[in-house]
């Protein structure tokens, strides 16, 4: 009967169901391996969320809350730094506020991301076919960006070698003449604006990556180009707003910085003797012998990484500190060159191979050597800053950075100082023990000798410290830091009246206010200081 009779689906019905569940299991097998690479790049977004992270990244967080709140950079902030880095921390402060969440640990996420997406355009623009070589340079894209640099995790050279690596890749893909999403390339080409940007030395990066684009495809090459656009205009963008908004970064901070920003210049051989450099010899080295880096049959992404670590090699020697940070770039993209190279077709043979994964192994492995971020001067400095409530000032005079950050930070003390450190205590030292000692050399230290005055006597600060160590290796050991600012007399006198002074440190002169602090500025020229939460 009609009543009792059982309805039966629809044969339509059951067709498209299973059609459709065709499709997503056909959809997730395409894609397992970039969600398998989310799904990692998430894992280790939760082990680095807390990571400690460099003073000078810290400081860069530090200055961006002082321009929020009415700062004026050059002014009331001496920096040696262009503004890029700066300003571009802004919006990350605001974006935290909105989140609720500390700035410094939505920098981790912001840098991670950015990560895992320059790690999938580079998948997405070499076009690996089979799933494991796709997930192998994924993986090994974002290893050697975002684990690899964890010691300095956020510097400009991390920032510039992320954003490098995924414009590298875009150009690698141009000179096959391959497709390219005018999104994608806008995206990737603002990215690597700012990268390029950070610091005046990388922009031999965009150039010789162009360069060898004409060279190689010269027919088929086109100067408008969604990337190139973006890098012009919004090179074009900042070059207005830095002469706009911080002209005294041109009247004020290149003086200072032509007249004693070579005090932190090493020896060559500090430069040359480095680990980093080891590791570049060798890369160099396997692509000698076994070839593969710019000829004709070369992978494109080989080239163009190669290049990049080629541009930032340039940056690391003419800046010529020495300093691990400056090798990031290198050793990431060179790292990145030789991993591509082996996946090569004729690199599958034992010999290459075995000595190509030897190679990988050093720069892979050298970040769980070095470790996070570490200040090893905390051991001394952290004893002496407990002493103190929170909001208390203090002064540090010394060239080292580390002495103050983020040590001031993390004990909520106040900064009341625009200088970051005493960055051209080197240089002075220099120029007066050793010389030569020119004119803009001794009127910038009786300009720093007047400053430190000011800042003691507008501040009241509850500490004050000057670096005693005799083996920095930027100062002649003869050099007396104390002795430098004690030379004014008004120094000398308002530590005699307003402070006692204690054992010193290993490293460091302490003296302890034993006066009330001033209730009002003492002097009409005090600054507004603001202060480190």
């Amino acid at each position: 009967m009609r009543g009792n009779s059982i309805i039966q689906p629809h044969r339509g019905d059951q067709d498209n169901a299973e059609l459709l569940q065709g499709q997503k299991r056909a959809i997730l097998t395409r894609n397992f391996p970039e969600i398998l690479f989310i799904v990692a790049a998430f894992v280790t977004l939760l082990l680095l969320y807390d990571i400690p992270l460099t003073h000078d990244v810290v400081w860069q967080f530090w200055v961006a809350r002082q321009i929020m709140n009415g700062a004026v950079l050059y002014r009331d902030v001496w920096e040696i730094n262009p503004p890029l880095w700066f300003w571009s921390a802004v919006p990350v402060h605001y974006a935290a506020a909105w989140l609720s969440m500390p700035p410094l640990r939505l920098l981790v996420v912001g840098v991670t991301g950015t990560g895992a997406f320059s790690a999938l355009v580079v998948e997405r623009l070499s076009a690996p076919t089979s799933p494991i070589p796709r997930l192998a340079v994924m993986l090994l894209s974002f290893w050697l960006m975002v684990i690899g640099p964890l010691y300095d995790f956020g510097q400009r050279e991390h920032l510039a070698l992320i954003f490098s690596v995924a414009y590298a890749a875009l150009i690698a893909r141009r000179s096959t003449g391959g497709r390219v999403p005018t999104a994608l390339a806008l995206a990737v080409g603002i990215g690597a604006a700012y990268g390029f940007a950070l610091k005046h030395y990388f922009l031999v990066v965009p150039i010789m990556l162009e360069l060898w684009l004409i060279a190689r495809n010269p027919t088929k090459w086109r100067a408008l180009r969604p990337e190139t656009v973006a890098l012009a205009v919004l090179a074009l963008a900042y070059g207005v707003a830095v002469v706009t908004f911080a002209p005294a970064f041109f009247t004020d901070n290149l003086p200072m910085v032509r007249a004693a920003y070579h005090g932190f210049e090493s020896s060559w051989d500090r430069v040359l003797l480095r680990p980093w450099i080891v590791i570049w010899t060798f890369i160099a080295a396997f692509f000698l012998t076994f070839g593969g880096a710019f000829g004709k049959k070369a992978h494109p992404l080989v080239s163009t990484m190669l290049l990049v670590a080629l541009g930032y090699g340039f940056s690391y020697f003419m800046q010529r500190k020495g300093w691990l940070y400056h090798s990031v770039p290198v050793t990431g993209a060179a790292a990145l060159a030789l991993g591509v190279r082996l996946g090569m077709a004729d690199m599958r043979r034992l010999i290459p191979t075995a000595i190509g994964l030897f190679m990988l192994a050093l720069p892979t492995l050298m970040p769980l050597k070095i470790g996070p971020y570490f200040n090893f001067f905390r051991g001394e400095i952290d004893p002496v800053m407990a002493t103190l409530p929170k909001g208390s000032p203090v002064f540090i005079a010394s060239g080292e950075p580390m002495w103050g950050w983020p040590t001031v930070m993390d004990h909520g003390l106040a900064w009341p100082s625009r200088l970051y450190a005493y960055w051209m205590m080197p240089a002075i030292a220099h120029g007066e023990v050793i010389g030569p000692n020119p004119e803009p050399l001794r009127m910038l230290a009786k300009q720093i000798q007047e400053e430190a005055s000011l800042e003691i006597r507008c501040s009241s600060p509850a500490l004050i410290l000057f670096e005693r160590r005799a083996n920095y290796i930027y100062q002649p050991s003869s050099f007396d830091v104390r002795q430098f600012f004690l030379r004014r007399s008004d120094i000398r006198a308002y530590l005699a009246q307003n402070y006692r002074e204690l054992r010193p440190t290993p490293w460091l002169y302490i003296y302890r206010r034993v006066t009330p602090p001033a209730s009002a500025r003492p002097d009409p020229k005090c600054p507004i200081f603001l202060q480190a939460e």
